[in-house]
């Protein structure tokens, strides 16, 4: 990073003898570009922001000026062509350079688009990711993101010169209480002092995220309609961005919960009923949203099963009616209830209708969270239970993996073994052991 700081303006050294820079004024986007001396990046920005000071300034006078940030599109309709307009002064070089369908294809707008559109039906974590991939690769044109600024890209989030990966030595590993902390500083405006972060888990699942999500940004954007699918399609097929090898997915997590682990965070626990949802995950296997979405008049006693309901959101295209949510993993089945899953829920399902839990899933996490730094419990997530769950079901009632699906609601098997089915072998032991003392006896 350059030791010069000028308001709206920033120059990074990305490589020896390369430097980017990069100029704003809200609300209008960022204009970028990359000079080989320091020297001729400063005099260019600051070109650039005395150029965009005084097209604000006039829209201002005008009251023409946008409330929102401006993406190029939209900057063109509104006809602010002079905002782009003397964006790049080109060399002789340049100018020989035959231009590529990319060249007017920019990193924000791709992704902007994508999460303006397929972007509402997903979760948070799409949109932090987009955040990452924004801040890394800036407004250039998609042309100028080659196979060597992805391989450049990679190699430094997998170092950690981009952020870390989970770290098994967190009391809690989703919300990491120092990084909370810091958050807050943030929002108040107090400095933060970077401290040493030891990271024991890779990121390299969230690499590959992060790259299939601007994969499938990239490709959005280039069928959005007709046109752009005729003008760039065949290009975006054969973009290095689509054709790049992806860091390996990572290893499936095994973490359980043991017995004495959950005994300790549970007593950490000052809500009753969150700690009968904790457990209710745990004689279950639901998801903390499903958990939290049961209902009293679901309970089917006789039949000992509960009714999990798909969530449903209401339907654009027809006003007034609702529909089944798209972006969800919820399956509506009868789920069944062994006997512990029954006897909680007599103690706190008193009422003949209505919800069983009167809070939010985050709220759960988040105590749950506090109760595991507080009982010093490592390296343990609220997820880890429906794991420690289905797992629980084979050691201690036998249940078979086809038998496991009513529970879990997957319909591919594999899934279930490779991501949540971790028996234990001590326990397996011990009861070949008991079988084999039994045999003897009856031999006897």
């Amino acid at each position: 990073m350059s030791a010069i700081q000028i308001p709206g303006l920033d120059i990074e050294e990305r490589s020896p003898g390369s430097f980017r820079v990069r100029a704003r004024v809200h609300p209008f986007f960022a204009l970028t570009r990359t000079f080989d001396n320091e020297l001729n990046a400063l005099s260019w920005g600051c070109q650039q922001l005395e150029r965009l000071h005084a097209l604000h300034k006039k829209l201002s006078d005008e009251g023409r000026l946008p409330s929102t940030s401006l993406s190029r599109e939209s900057a063109k309709a509104l006809g602010l062509e002079a905002l782009i307009e003397g964006e790049e002064v080109p060399s002789e070089a340049a100018a020989a350079k035959v231009r590529s369908a990319g060249d007017e294809i920019y990193t924000f707008d791709v992704l902007d688009s994508y999460m303006e559109n397929e972007g509402k039906e997903l979760s948070a974590g799409y949109f932090s990711r987009t955040r990452r991939l924004k801040q890394y690769f800036g407004d250039v044109a998609i042309s100028g993101i080659t196979t060597a600024t992805i391989k450049t890209y990679i190699a430094a989030r997998l170092s950690g010169e981009l952020g870390h990966g989970r770290s098994k030595t967190a009391s809690y590993a989703s919300k990491n209480r120092e990084y909370q902390r810091n958050r807050t500083r943030r929002s108040r405006g107090v400095p933060i002092v970077p401290t040493a972060c030891p990271v024991d888990l890779p990121c390299s699942g969230s690499v590959r995220h992060e790259l299939k999500l601007f994969r499938q940004a990239l490709k959005a954007f280039a069928k959005r309609d007709d046109i752009r699918r005729e003008q760039i399609g065949a290009y975006v097929s054969s973009h290095p961005l689509l054709c790049i090898e992806l860091p390996s997915p990572g290893e499936p997590r095994k973490r359980r919960i043991s017995d004495t682990e959950l005994a300790c965070i549970l007593g950490k626990m000052a809500c009753a009923k969150k700690r009968a949802a904790i457990l209710l995950c745990i004689y279950t296997s639901l998801r903390r949203t499903e958990v939290i979405s049961l209902r009293c008049e679901d309970i089917d006693w006789s039949g000992r099963t509960v009714l999990l309901r798909a969530p449903m959101e209401a339907d654009p295209s027809r006003p007034g009616q609702m529909r089944k949510k798209r972006k969800t993993k919820t399956v509506e089945r009868d789920v069944p209830l062994v006997p512990e899953a029954l006897e909680l829920l007599q103690t706190i399902a008193v009422a003949s209708k209505g919800a069983i839990f009167d809070f939010k899933e985050a709220s759960l996490t988040q105590a749950f969270g506090r109760a595991a730094e507080a009982a010093g419990v490592k390296n343990v997530r609220v997820h880890d239970a429906r794991r420690e769950a289905l797992s629980w079901l084979h050691d201690v009632h036998g249940l078979t993996l086809e038998q496991l699906t009513l529970f879990s609601g997957h319909t591919e098997v594999k899934t279930l073994q490779k991501h949540y089915f971790q028996p234990s072998a001590s326990k397996l032991a011990a009861t070949i052991a008991n079988k084999g003392v039994a045999r003897r006896n009856i031999e006897h």
